[in-house]
């Protein structure tokens, strides 16, 4: 029977290690050709590596595909449409931030996770994916109508088809975090890809739901398309089933966040201090758009390289309480760089998800006044990214979550990716 509808309840977002390979374990321990003794921590033949991610609010996508129209003299219809470049394809989601662990999925290098020894220490956030050569695969499943993707696979298939859009080469061009008052803290992601397909599998004769985990089965001979890493794991003694995360919490609150300003006022209005500013809103905004590379030879391009330099933006609302002695022209002979940080906890007051900002510039300040409403201040700054290795300028994160063999051995970060699975 045809689908009369998709709602949230049957759809699920996730994410590849890489952009090639099997997207399923293919040794015991992450390591081509390595078909030792199992142990605690292998991961097991045929394991599926894609990872959902969680706390997804909003997902969409779409394709343009480019051309230019050849005409001619004589003639004033087109003669054809040739494609000159790769299509533009474009993946863009929210979800509510918790432990850091999507954070870490997407190529952040996000510190603190337990079990996790892919990350480098005081790394930029940013330093994995500035080196990424190849980026993400990133899939979108949408199961029966009426059905979740969280939990057990039905024993008996319907008789309509689950669907697998799959997005390849996808890299993050926007990574936005929004924390205020009366709302969730959310992150908003943007990314770019340079191909989309779909696929359609429907149950199998054994009476399981095939089109769960995308994935090639390079242990068969021939090679075969495999796109359930569920019959992996029941041949295994694994639990296949999609879970809601392992996070200890299913969604952090406003009241819980700590946020440490500059002691020192940039502005006219007063931020820090028994008059300080009552903070509403604070937000930052990290572009990371790439400039397709293109070589005679190649009719789509090769690399996709991040634009610099990167110019992050941090704004900071408020309802206005005391002004402060201050005067601009104090801040034209040379920019004060300040640090930021943000610290988001639960209702027990354990930390979940950091963000520290480093090497903050003033940029403008934005007095707001209506009848019936009280003062509002809107305050600026801009952060220049630095290099990987750069502890002064640029943003810095750390998590709580844990991290588990797939996660620790198979996403790895930046040029690391290359060839592990």
């Amino acid at each position: 029977m045809a689908r009369n509808r998709v709602i949230y309840q049957s759809q699920a977002l996730f994410i590849a290690p890489t952009s090639t390979g099997a997207q399923i374990a293919r040794s015991t321990s992450g390591v081509a050709g390595d078909l030792g003794p199992l142990n605690a921590n292998d991961i097991l033949l045929g394991t599926g590596l894609l990872k959902k991610l969680d706390r997804v609010q909003s997902c969409n996508f779409n394709f343009t595909i480019n051309r230019q129209d050849i005409n001619e003299f004589g003639k004033l219809a087109r003669l054809d449409s040739i494609v000159m470049e790769s299509p533009t394809v474009g993946l863009d989601f929210n979800y509510y931030v918790t432990d850091g662990l999507n954070e870490r999925l997407l190529g952040f290098n996000i510190t603190g996770g337990t079990n996790d020894t892919a990350v480098a220490a005081n790394a930029q956030a940013v330093s994995g994916l500035l080196a990424d050569l190849e980026g993400n695969n990133y899939y979108i499943l949408t199961v029966q109508e009426g059905e979740d993707v969280v939990g057990t696979a039905s024993s008996t298939p319907p008789a309509n088809s689950n669907t697998v859009v799959a997005i390849g080469n996808g890299f993050i061009s926007e990574y936005s975090f929004e924390a205020s008052v009366g709302a969730i803290p959310t992150a908003s992601v943007t990314v770019e890809g340079f191909n989309i397909k779909a696929d359609a599998q429907e149950g199998n004769a054994a009476g399981v739901i095939t089109g769960l985990s995308p994935a090639i089965d390079i242990t068969a001979s021939p090679a075969v398309k495999l796109s359930d890493a569920k019959e992996f794991a029941t041949a295994y003694g694994l639990s296949g089933a999609f879970t809601t995360g392992s996070s200890t919490v299913a969604a952090l609150r406003p009241g819980d966040i700590v946020l440490t300003l500059p002691q020192t006022s940039d502005g006219l209005s007063d931020l820090y201090g028994a008059g300080s500013a009552h903070i509403q809103s604070f937000s930052f905004t990290l572009p990371l758009s790439r400039t397709i590379l293109q070589r005679l030879g190649n009719t789509f391009g090769f690399a996709r390289v991040v634009d610099v330099p990167i110019n992050m933006d941090v704004t900071i609302s408020a309802i206005v309480s005391e002004l402060t002695d201050a005067n601009i022209f104090d801040n034209l002979c040379s920019a004060t760089k300040r640090n930021m940080q943000i610290a988001l906890k639960d209702c027990n007051s354990n930390q979940m998800l950091w963000f520290g900002i480093s090497g903050a510039i003033f940029q403008s300040e934005s007095y707001s006044q209506n009848l019936g409403d009280n003062q509002t201040v809107d305050l600026t700054y801009t952060v220049q990214i630095g290099g990987g290795n750069d502890t002064q300028n640029g943003l810095f994160m750390s998590g709580s979550f844990t991290a588990d063999t797939v996660v620790d051995e198979c996403f790895k970060l930046g040029t690391a990716k290359t060839g592990i699975v």
